[in-house]
């Protein structure tokens, strides 16, 4: 995961530094940066416990757990946000933001009661007093919310393209609802995925494979913030496909990504 994760960055910097790093630092920039350069600080957390746990079996590492566990929740969390930043950009309303706000708390708080529930009866976790690299089985509840979270937004989002922008076209509309469904459908193939590899391997494999959530997170999501910044450069130097592409966001913003991102 670590290797894919550094292959993607390296073949799409040339991608961010034309069209992040020149711009100003506004909140839509930092979740970005968020979702594409902490996890790096994430998966190597986790490696670092799997080497600890070898070479230092007896040593407690209950507080490094929970931190890199943190670390892991941020990159999502983070990678999540610049989708609810491009479906509100669609269709700036106040109850679809506040749905978009209240909707992943609800099922944050969900699979946290759903997790605490399962651990209350399964108590055959090691001691967490040793650092032992193990992951709960707990987790399949966590995917599974995310799963559910996934599939709400994609039929918000299709319900969205075939509503308010059924009869328009272009290349920015066409790249910016292809890519979210796109982005929605590759969270939604892997959480299954995830779910088996949870339950299947043995304990002590299951901090390593939560990392795939994380690579998927970032990878995709800087790579529709790139193709939607490349889209709408295309759109501003083409007439004719400004001309076409009605789709606007914001004060006159052609994408969900204001121009001083």
């Amino acid at each position: 995961m670590y290797a894919v994760l550094i292959f993607d960055y390296c073949i799409t910097l040339e991608a961010e530094s034309q069209w992040v790093w020149h711009r100003k630092w506004t909140l839509v920039r930092f979740i970005l940066t968020v979702s594409r350069y902490l996890p790096f600080l994430a998966l190597g957390m986790t490696f670092t416990a799997a080497l600890r746990t070898q070479y230092y079996p007896g040593e407690s590492c209950v507080k490094f757990g929970q931190a890199s566990s943190m670390l892991h929740i941020i990159c999502v969390v983070a990678a999540e946000g610049l989708l609810i930043f491009r479906i509100y950009a669609s269709w700036t309303s106040k109850r679809l933001l506040a749905f978009l706000l209240v909707f992943p708390a609800v099922c944050v708080m969900g699979s946290y009661i759903l997790s605490v529930n399962f651990l209350n009866h399964t108590n055959n976790l090691p001691d967490p007093g040793e650092c032992l690299f193990v992951g709960g089985r707990d987790s399949i509840f966590q995917y599974g919310t995310l799963f559910l979270y996934e599939l709400v937004l994609l039929c918000l989002m299709l319900f969205i393209r075939f509503r308010r922008y059924n009869s328009t076209t272009g290349q920015l509309q066409e790249t910016f609802f292809n890519d979210s469904v796109r982005y929605m459908i590759c969270i939604m193939s892997a959480s299954p995925f995830s779910i088996i590899l949870n339950m299947a391997p043995p304990i002590s494999w299951i901090s390593i494979t939560s990392s795939l959530q994380i690579v998927i997170h970032s990878v995709v999501a800087s790579r529709i913030l790139f193709n939607l910044r490349q889209s709408e450069e295309h759109s501003r130097t083409d007439p004719t496909l400004a001309e076409i592409s009605d789709i606007q966001f914001g004060e006159g913003q052609l994408s969900a990504l204001r121009p001083e991102v």
